[in-house]
């Protein structure tokens, strides 16, 4: 990291107590393998630079833990296209709500609402909290000109499951949910981006794929030419970070947050989408421009 890095000394040792007493991450390199094959360029079309999958190797005894299991259930939750409205229903509604229960009562959330509620960012009863965080994460709003009154959109679909916008794949910042859709087929990894990372020491990479929802259509699909992603953290830890990242910077007004988890050095990118709601949230090695 550059010498203009200076990291809030505060949030780092907030996210640090989290990294630390989070006792449900996946071990890379034993629970979550990687393949990461060969680097691409973030512009560059032209061709798959990997033909393997990124995940060589995923334990599915990880999707037993109940944090887990309530996470991917509500991965198909939600409509791709940005523009297409989203509805609720009662049952995913009820996933949402126990997903939440779980996230509320793990130690990384439990010290982010600490560190919030000391700030005067969020309610400290229980309750409250609860109906808080569903409010940042679950609110549907209009990204595209869906028609329809509940929205395209919100926090959790777009840094958790990831949309797609003219070609494009926007958001997407999560381990599972890419594990999930290769396994299916529908994302195609093509390399990653910077200088290869070794799997075993590090929890966060730069990679460039491709996402096609029609299994049957002869195009490649919507492309991330760069996508970050923290690897093997749990749900609960990534929607504690990113609560964090994101009133953080609401209430500073600032985008790029430069934050330290032990010596790891990187930014927490955090944007407010039409002054009020998640417009997205992930970790990066770069700040943005």
């Amino acid at each position: 990291m550059g010498d203009d890095f200076e990291p809030i000394e505060e949030l780092s040792e907030v996210l640090l107590q989290m990294w630390t007493e989070d006792d449900n991450r996946a071990t890379v390199g034993e629970d979550l393998v990687l393949n990461m094959g060969r680097r691409t360029f973030t512009r560059d079309q032209s061709q798959d630079k990997c033909s393997e999958p990124l995940m060589e190797y995923v334990s599915e005894e990880l999707f037993e833990r109940e944090s887990y299991k309530r996470f991917y259930d509500l991965l198909d939750n939600y409509e791709s296209a940005v523009g297409v409205e989203e509805v609720m229903t009662k049952h995913e509604i009820i996933e949402m709500k126990k997903f939440i229960d779980v996230v509320v009562g793990s130690r990384p959330m439990q010290i982010a609402q600490e560190y919030l509620v000391g700030k005067g960012w969020a309610p400290a009863d229980e309750e409250e909290f609860k109906d808080w965080l569903w409010d940042v994460w679950f609110t549907l709003y209009k990204r595209g000109r869906a028609r329809g009154r509940s929205g395209d959109s919100s926090g959790f679909e777009h840094v958790f499951v990831g949309e797609i916008r003219n070609g494009s794949v926007i958001g997407f910042h999560n381990w599972i949910q890419f594990y999930r859709l290769e396994k299916m087929g529908k994302v195609d990894y093509r390399g990653f981006i910077g200088g290869k990372r070794t799997q075993d020491t590090d929890f966060m990479i730069t990679i460039q794929f491709s996402w096609d929802e029609d299994l049957e259509d002869t195009d490649d699909g919507a492309v991330k030419y760069v996508g970050g992603t923290l690897l093997g953290t749990s749900p609960e830890f990534e929607m504690a970070l990113y609560t964090i990242a994101w009133v953080y910077g609401k209430e500073n007004g600032v985008v790029n947050i430069p934050v330290t988890i032990g010596d790891l050095e990187f930014w927490l990118i955090a944007h407010v989408y039409k002054g009020k709601y998640l417009g997205t949230c992930f970790a990066s090695r770069t700040p943005q421009r």
